[in-house]
């Protein structure tokens, strides 16, 4: 105690003592007296000669009066403030002095994060991908086929038969309140031919209401009008694969003339590109004429099947000595029926199918003579199937985030016993239970939260790099990033506690006497 005197009193060193013992404390010119991390007294006194007798007045300072233990301002904004600060920058210590084994434990917080948003991308752009494809087939649409052809007890396909008529579409708008439109078409396959370049296509008349039915937009140019299929016009609008092996690139096709089945065509519109459907077949391989102009002028009309059975052997038609085909006008190969709403459809159904059913006499109990799809059902059925699949990723992506918890679990244990004199030191000079806890939970919150915002961003990146390599449709979703960030979070304060709270619970005289 003389030579620490000496240092203070000769050459101004300025002296802390932390102690457990009164005697030490009395050689002091200032004690503060602590207990739990509270100051319980702070007064100044006239420190003892190292013989016992009191200190020389003249170098002894001035007595001072009792100073009052300042109010603790543990509930103060900026003691808090301060407080947080310290843990802070503590903690930032404690995981620099092991970088590398910090890093290593983050990564398995990173590595899950990044998983997370990459599958969770992916997922909703596969989702986002079927969904357009959805959109593009009609919103609230219910296609009305023709029923099947039997011959000889032989029966064909669905389709194979003409029963619907232009008439039923009428009668359909009229009689249904659930039905908001009607559209309907006859198709064929022929070849279009502009200038020396020719293909064979699928040629389809539509009304009007068709393509406002099936939602189906022009590029450029302007759609076909009522007034245009009443006259019978020789106007048409043509898919994008038609028009990239019809013009060069870059040409307007708009105004040009086209050839379908040697008729004359001008063409008026371009339609809006709708790709492939899930079996592959392409929708923009396709032209569109008003429906009237196929009836009357390209494709003639859609008459019932016919064909030779033991009966029509025994009797053979009539000469045709002209080579005409029989023609029965009004006949269509589809109808598109629009529901009034989402709600709506399956009333709409129910009308469509009754309606039908009485025009085409059809008897109770006997099979009826068309067939009603719902495309809402498939709808609802693809959306549900790539809402779990992106579930199901976004769970196996989450199993990476509860391995890295666990990793920071084993560390922070390890951190535990390797600084268990520290904690000692920390809590004899007065560190609260509580600050010790949280330095280790902020330890634990720090390599979470820094492994899943690097979690995130390269997690982002690789969606990008996975839609360029894969041409994949992605979709980065907000929930997903933040929900990813909110998780990591969770993870550190949830893996952290235990590693935590054993370091607050040691002994502190044991934690001194540790090695």
């Amino acid at each position: 105690m003389d030579i620490i005197r000496k240092l203070n009193r000769e050459q101004g060193v300025t002296v802390i003592l932390v102690t457990h013992e009164a005697d030490i404390g009395a050689y002091a010119d200032r004690m503060i007296v602590m207990r739990d991390g509270k100051i319980i007294t702070d007064e100044r006194q006239k420190a003892v000669a190292p013989d016992g007798s009191p200190p020389d007045e003249a170098k002894a300072p001035a007595p001072a009066k009792p100073v009052a233990a300042p109010a603790p301002a543990d509930g103060g904004a900026d003691f808090r403030l301060a407080f947080l600060s310290m843990i802070f920058s503590a903690s930032l210590q404690a995981l620099a002095r092991n970088k590398l084994r910090s890093a290593l434990t983050m990564l398995g917080v990173f590595i899950g994060v990044a998983a997370l948003i990459a599958m969770v991308a992916v997922g909703d752009g596969a989702s986002a991908a079927v969904k357009k494809q959805l959109e593009s087939l009609g919103t609230n649409m219910v296609v009305v086929q023709p029923g099947a052809t039997t011959a000889g007890g032989v029966r064909a396909g669905a389709g194979s038969a003409s029963t619907l008529t232009v008439t039923d579409a009428a009668a359909i708008l009229h009689d249904d309140p659930a039905v908001q439109e009607v559209g309907y078409l006859a198709r064929q396959s022929a070849q279009v031919e502009y200038g020396d370049q020719n293909w064979s296509t699928a040629i389809q008349g539509v009304t009007p209401s068709y393509i406002d039915i099936v939602s189906w937009r022009i590029a450029e140019g302007a759609t076909i009008t009522d007034q245009e299929n009443d006259a019978a016009d020789t106007v048409c609008l043509i898919g994008q694969t038609v028009y990239q092996n019809l013009f060069g690139p870059g040409v307007n096709p708009i105004g040009a003339v086209i050839l379908i089945k040697g008729v004359p065509m001008r063409v008026i519109g371009l339609l809006v590109g709708k790709g492939q459907t899930g079996y592959g077949q392409d929708q923009d391989d396709v032209v569109l004429i008003p429906f009237n102009t196929a009836e009357r002028k390209v494709l003639g009309v859609a008459t019932p099947q016919s064909s030779q059975n033991l009966i029509s052997a025994a009797y053979p038609p009539a000469a045709n000595a002209f080579g005409l085909n029989p023609v029965i006008t009004g006949y269509v190969n589809s109808l598109y029926v629009q529901a009034g709403s989402p709600d709506l459809v399956n009333t709409a159904i129910s009308q469509v199918t009754a309606t039908l059913a009485k025009l085409h006499h059809i008897q109770p109990g006997q099979p009826n003579d068309f067939s009603v799809r719902n495309l809402s059902q498939i709808a609802e059925t693809q959306e549900s199937s790539s809402a779990v699949m992106a579930a199901l990723l976004a769970m196996v992506a989450s199993i990476s985030l509860l391995v890295g918890g666990i990793g920071i679990m084993n560390i922070l244990l390890v951190s535990v016993t390797e600084r268990t004199r520290e904690i000692g030191i920390r809590m004899a000079i007065g560190a609260r239970r509580l600050q010790v806890l949280l330095q280790f939970l902020m330890e634990s919150v720090l390599l979470s939260v820094t492994g899943g915002a690097a979690g995130i961003v390269v997690g982002v990146l690789v969606s990008f790099v996975i839609s360029a390599v894969a041409h994949w449709p992605i979709q980065v979703s907000v929930p997903a990033v933040l929900g990813g960030f909110l998780f990591s979070a969770a993870v550190g304060i949830f893996f952290g506690y235990y590693p935590a709270r054993k370091a607050a619970n040691l002994n502190p005289i044991d934690a001194l006497h540790y090695e």
